[in-house]
């Protein structure tokens, strides 16, 4: 017959190497031995549940159901779990653009991760410049504008689309050369961007700018527009130069309740700024 001593051996071992068949009934220990044989089931408990999240972290299971709040033998491994489910959490919200993320709690991994995190940004970065930014103004460019359009609408935004265009751009070139055609450009851009924060501001053309601004009404921003008009002809480049700087502009409001297409919104606008374009020829030659 098995001793006392064996049986409890036997049931260790199977509890590490067999679970399955680890099976100890107190009830037939000796009485002195009971108690000890109901300590060792409970630490058996304890080492089944804790090998099995130790076999689901292995494999990246995290949906895996936790050990008792009293085993303590867990403890650490439950720690692991949470920080592993709150950094999948983190490189989801990177992978949806956060680049701020930071790990603080995974030693010489928390380095290696926070250091992937900066270069990601700086590669978004640099991809941003190439894909969506114009080369010469550093505003963005047509294509992310027109995508910003798009997207607007599509999420029902409230908004102002501000269609603008330099006036005699070709003049200057011609008469005083596309240095002078790439600073007027340049400066009109500086102007533009003093909109507000919120603005979007593309160059959409050679001498064509379009800004898409957030929650604006269109009478602030034609109130806006025209002191921008004013400091951009006013612009201090232009104190020793013989020519002058113009730009004009149309704006079109887009409601919640918006049914116009892209291309429409566009067409109003840029009527309107053509609007402006001849009131001031008019001006002119009175």
């Amino acid at each position: 017959m098995e001793s006392t001593a064996e049986t409890l051996f036997n049931y260790l071992r199977n509890v590490i190497y067999d679970p399955g068949n680890a099976v100890l009934d107190v009830e037939k220990l000796p009485e002195e031995f009971q108690d000890i044989g109901s300590g060792l089931k409970y630490f058996a408990e304890c080492v089944i549940e804790t090998k099995g999240l130790a076999q689901a972290l292995s494999i990246g299971d995290l949906s895996v159901l936790l050990p008792s709040r009293g085993n303590e033998l867990a403890a650490p491994l439950k720690s692991l779990h949470a920080s592993l489910k709150h950094l999948t959490w983190q490189t989801q919200q990177i992978a949806q653009g956060d680049y701020n993320q930071r790990v603080d709690f995974m030693g010489e991994f928390s380095y290696a991760f926070n250091k992937m995190v900066v270069q990601l940004a700086e590669r978004r970065q640099t991809l941003e410049v190439h894909a969506y930014r114009d080369s010469l103004t550093q505003l963005y460019n047509r294509t992310f504008g027109m995508l910003t359009l798009d997207s607007w609408l599509y999420e029902k935004r409230r908004f102002v689309l501000i269609f603008a265009d330099l006036d005699n751009l070709k003049y200057i070139n011609d008469k005083f050369g596309h240095k002078e055609g790439d600073e007027y450009i340049m400066n009109a851009a500086k102007h533009l961007r003093t909109y507000s924060p919120d603005a979007v501001i593309s160059r959409i053309g050679g001498d064509e700018f379009m800004l898409l601004v957030p929650d604006a009404s269109l009478d602030e921003s034609y109130v806006i527009m025209s002191k921008i008009y004013e400091n951009f002809q006013n612009d201090i480049y232009l104190n020793d130069k013989p020519f002058s700087y113009s730009i004009s502009y149309g704006i079109a409001a887009v409601d919640t309740d918006n049914k116009l297409s892209a291309s429409d919104i566009l067409s109003i606008a840029d009527e309107r700024m053509y609007t402006n374009k001849r009131m001031k020829k008019k001006v002119r030659h009175q």
